[in-house]
């Protein structure tokens, strides 16, 4: 049985200093889950933490470096708070376990720090954005090393470290961990999608395997020359194809930056027999009148310089462009992509101005708002919702079975 006749030494309050960090780490792994499930199911989110293209939750959250064998880091991350704060508390409490626990608490402290630091460099070297939650989470394995260090000066030197207690003390870890895994695995929704889809893209019904595609279709209305509608849509393909796809999409959104070169590829792939339509829906209030804040601040200027890029012929160089450079967006770079694209200053800064094209995109949104658009990027294909993986061959596994 546990003693719980509680020390008052230095180095009681530090253990009790270490319960107070991971049960931190708790709270804000758990807040981490549930960014990352919304993000899966809208493509985007409202949180307060996606300030702009260097500070940005979503765009951390989105990347292929936010999941471990296909889990979330949060939910790795609630594991291993979960694991320490069981870890501190046998020391704390004097529990007979304590002589294996502790040195496994040093040794995962130790394992937290290095982890943080490599996370960090990814999000700064690599992904070139920064997740404030993500930030948090490194502070407290840093806080949580320091308080390592304490009390192991405050012990002198004399704690216990041997290769049967570090086993016995990281298998409990363990457990604590997969429990974790486990209970994410069995409760999270299913598929992360709407619910009136969960369970059903891939799933068999007799020797029939369910669509991706929304069952009902929707009429969207294409312009096909700058004299129709409120202006052109510009398109990629034939416009005698049988297969229509349409992308409601945003500048910043990094989903949308990760689906633009899947749609590439596909179009590729099938050539004259499908159809290629973008549409804006930007995640700002400049031009998107349902969004409570300007979650996307450049979205609506990206979106208007690229239909001047599209009067000229250059829609696709500029958009790709665009969406490939998201990251690194600002009232200079767009204007650069423009003139990358032959746009002159000039013509820039008329694009801008210019109260036709924002009334083109304001129509896109509210098209979009008509027929249910409330995430990006959504995809339409001959009228019908997709909810499938935004990816070459599985857009092309769809169409080819339909």
């Amino acid at each position: 049985m546990p003693n719980t006749t509680a020390e008052t030494s230095p180095r009681n309050k530090s253990w009790l200093v270490a319960l107070g960090i991971a049960a931190t780490g708790i709270a804000t792994s758990i807040y981490s889950i549930k960014h990352h499930l919304e993000l899966r199911i809208h493509g985007h989110t409202e949180a307060s933490c996606n300030i702009n293209s260097a500070i940005n939750c979503d765009a951390v959250a989105s990347s292929k470096y936010s999941e471990f064998l296909d889990i979330p880091l949060g939910v790795w991350g609630l594991g291993y708070f979960l694991a320490m704060i069981v870890l501190a508390a046998t020391v704390y409490l004097q529990h007979k376990s304590k002589k294996d626990h502790e040195p496994a608490w040093f040794l995962l402290s130790a394992i937290g720090v290095l982890t943080s630091l490599a996370l960090a460099g990814i999000s700064l070297g690599v992904l070139g954005t920064v997740c404030i939650v993500c930030v948090i989470i490194y502070t407290l394995t840093l806080a949580q090393a320091g308080v390592a260090w304490k009390i192991w000066k405050d012990s002198q030197g004399k704690l216990a470290f041997n290769p049967k207690s570090i086993v016995s003390g990281l298998s409990t870890a363990a457990v604590v961990l997969a429990l974790a895994v486990a209970g994410f695995t069995f409760l999270k929704p299913a598929k992360q999608l709407p619910p009136e889809l969960q369970d059903t893209p891939g799933k068999v019904d007799g020797p029939k395997v369910l669509s991706n595609l929304s069952p009902t279709a929707v009429d969207i209305p294409i312009n096909k020359n700058a004299y129709s509608g409120f202006g052109e849509d510009f398109r990629k393909g034939s416009d005698d194809a049988k297969i229509v796809i349409v992308e409601f999409a945003d500048y910043m959104c990094p989903a949308c930056g990760q689906t633009a070169p899947a749609l590439e590829d596909l179009m590729r792939q099938l050539g004259s027999r499908a159809l290629l339509v973008f549409k804006n829906f930007p995640l700002s209030n400049q031009c998107n009148p349902g969004m409570l804040q300007d979650m996307h601040p450049y979205s609506c200027d990206i979106a208007k310089i690229a239909r001047c890029a599209g009067s000229k012929g250059k829609f696709w160089d500029y958009h790709l462009l665009a969406m490939s450079e998201q990251s690194r967006a600002s009232k200079e770079k767009l204007k650069e992509w423009g003139k990358q694209t032959g746009l002159s200053d000039s013509e820039i800064n008329e694009c801008l101005a210019s109260k036709d094209i924002l009334e083109k995109i304001k129509d896109d949104v509210r098209l979009a708002d008509k027929i249910g658009v409330n995430s990006t990027p959504t995809i339409f294909i001959n009228g019908r919702k997709y909810f499938g993986e935004r990816t070459a061959s599985a857009l092309r596994a769809t169409i080819e079975s339909m």
